[in-house]
């Protein structure tokens, strides 16, 4: 009897923690915050993640709030910053100084407002007089560095408008002619989609026809509306995540369609710029966030979702594990609903895995900090990818290319891993391109892909004269960087030149050619390079259109320098 008892106990022991609460809730002393906007970040730059949170509080007054991390205990601090509800926000080091800062939109008691605070990096935001457009109630913003320069861009929408800013490396912003559509309730998201080596913008709301969508390729700084049959919503959001792990970048989308019900859907890349619906099973969600995140690190991207749900006072936040085969499972997370919500994802107590903290209305301001304990279950601990290795360079006039080998990761494919480049002028450098990351270790500052995205190359246009130094980390599924390569450098000198628009002159791949047109000049050289900078073909052409046989190329992204009359112009295409 006694053996049969032990067993009998054994089996339920085994039983209990095979069904324990994946999540477990952690009293923060956060206070409870809805119509809000939170996200972890390494703001002190001590290799732990930090908290801002913005929204409106129990007493219906805007909140807002720096929590710096004490091995794992958030402490507020008077950070400067002062809150808005109706809220979203965004983070980047805009400045090149190491430190994150904060840009956000929505609205107080006084009315709309976008404010853009610098990190001082002493625990304290400097309000920056940015003169940005105030989007108001349930308006977006995101950083990008649309034109390749190093420097994030911001665009916002919202209110029946969009703006574009141009990041001048000085501390100001220029706006700029974009031709992306106005939105009211927007949702905005940079990626790179067709892996050309610039980032391209996903747009989802209310564009006159209550629910839709838009993708907006980017070439060299323009912008070319593709016509893809990605059904839009409003109210919710809109994320690129490579959740098939091919390297291409998938859309998840959750708001109220036309008829203002909650919808979710996913939209899987299938390269050569279409997508196609992907029947991933999901609660139909609004009002609330959907993230991609590995949250049981077997390298590959799950979903949460949270918001409201169809139906009268239906709300619910749910977490949907990646199969592996196209689809997704909904997993029994315990998390609690919460509807006017918003969601960061963080390893804030740095044992390997993602945490969540939740915010958001359920009857009340809610916050809910969520510890993950999947690791001690039947998960791992995720582990850190290789360093990226075989680094090489490619200088053309003020225009850089530099490459690299893929990495290998234990959990992720290596198509799935991103990479994320630091540069700058100087050794060590990173006043052309910051990180996000510790230089030193590698730690990310933040919970996202690198920004270089699931290329193996990084594009630098419009480059002073000079020297320029240049690393490079690897980025798994899960977030998690690793130590940045050796540096390689590369020079640019001041050629004299003059590099054009090429408005008229495009270049582009039909079947098995390579098509140019729209030359000015009855003669021109011609050069065509891979990304790694091999050059392919080089030659004088007579004519104002020319084709060049191109069976032997892969499929990839190719560079054409066109030089005609003492002036540069310089293309890019997609085979």
């Amino acid at each position: 009897m006694n053996k049969l008892f032990s067993s009998l106990l054994l089996l339920s022991i085994s039983f209990s923690i095979s069904k324990a609460q994946p999540f477990v809730e952690s009293f923060s002393g956060i206070p409870g915050i809805g119509r809000s906007a939170v996200a972890f970040a390494d703001f002190d730059n001590d290799l732990d993640l930090d908290l801002v949170t913005i929204g409106m509080d129990i007493n219906a007054e805007a909140f807002g709030k720096i929590y710096l991390n004490d091995a794992g205990i958030f402490v507020a601090i008077e950070s400067g910053i002062s809150g808005l509800y109706n809220s979203a926000l965004a983070l980047a080091d805009f400045d090149l100084d190491g430190y994150m800062d904060i840009v956000m939109t929505g609205q107080d008691l006084n009315g709309s407002a976008t404010r853009l605070y610098r990190n001082s990096g002493s625990g304290t935001f400097e309000l920056i007089d940015a003169g940005f457009y105030n989007a108001g109630a349930d308006g977006d913003l995101a950083w990008g560095d649309y034109n390749n320069d190093g420097y994030p861009d911001l665009v916002i929408s919202g209110g029946w408008n969009t703006k574009l800013y141009h990041n001048n490396g000085d501390g100001t912003f220029a706006e700029t002619e974009h031709g992306l559509t106005i939105m009211n309730s927007p949702a905005l998201n940079w990626g790179d989609c067709d892996n050309d080596g610039d980032l391209d913008l996903l747009m989802v709301g209310d564009a006159g026809s209550v629910a839709e969508a838009f993708v907006y390729l980017n070439n060299q700084g323009n912008f070319t509306r593709l016509e893809v049959p990605v059904e839009g919503a409003v109210g919710g959001s809109a994320r690129w995540g490579d959740f098939d792990n091919d390297g291409k970048l998938d859309i998840l989308i959750t708001g109220k369609d036309a008829s203002l019900v909650p919808v979710s859907y996913v939209y899987q890349n299938n390269g050569a710029n279409s997508f196609r619906f992907a029947d991933a099973g999901l609660i139909g969600t609004a009002l609330g966030p959907s993230d991609w995140i590995d949250y049981d690190n077997d390298g590959d991207l799950d979903i949460m979702l949270s918001g409201q749900n169809a139906g009268c006072g239906n709300a619910s936040t749910r977490l949907y594990a990646n199969n592996g085969v196209g689809g997704f499972d909904e997993y029994p997370a315990g998390l609690s609903f919460a509807e006017r919500s918003s969601s960061a994802w963080g390893d804030f107590d740095n044992d390997g895995d993602y945490d969540l903290l939740l915010t958001g209305l359920a009857g009340s301001p809610v916050t809910k900090l969520y510890i993950n304990e999947l690791i001690s279950g039947t998960y791992h601990q995720n582990t850190v990818p290789d360093v990226p290795a075989g680094l090489s360079t490619y200088v053309s006039g003020d225009y850089a290319v530099v490459s690299w080998s893929r990495a290998d990761d234990q959990q992720s494919p290596q198509m799935a891993v991103s990479y994320n480049v630091m540069a700058g002028s100087q050794t060590g450098g990173i006043d052309l391109v910051s990180p996000q990351s510790d230089i030193l270790t590698g730690k990310r500052f933040t919970a996202s892909t690198g920004n270089a995205g699931n290329n193996d190359f990084m594009i630098f246009r419009s480059l002073d004269p000079g020297d320029y130094f240049l690393r490079v980390q690897s980025v798994d599924q899960a977030f998690t960087g690793s130590g940045f390569s050796e540096e390689v450098s590369f020079t640019v000198l001041n050629t004299g030149t003059q590099k054009i628009d090429a408005e008229n002159v495009k270049a582009f791949f039909t079947g098995n050619l390579l098509f140019i047109s729209g030359i000015e000049t009855a003669k021109a050289e011609i050069s065509v390079s891979s990304v790694s900078g091999s050059l392919l073909y080089n030659g004088i052409i007579n004519d104002n259109h020319f084709s060049l046989p191109v069976s032997n190329y892969p499929a990839g992204v190719y560079l054409i320098n066109i030089l005609e009359s003492g002036k540069m112009h310089r293309l890019k295409a997609v085979k």
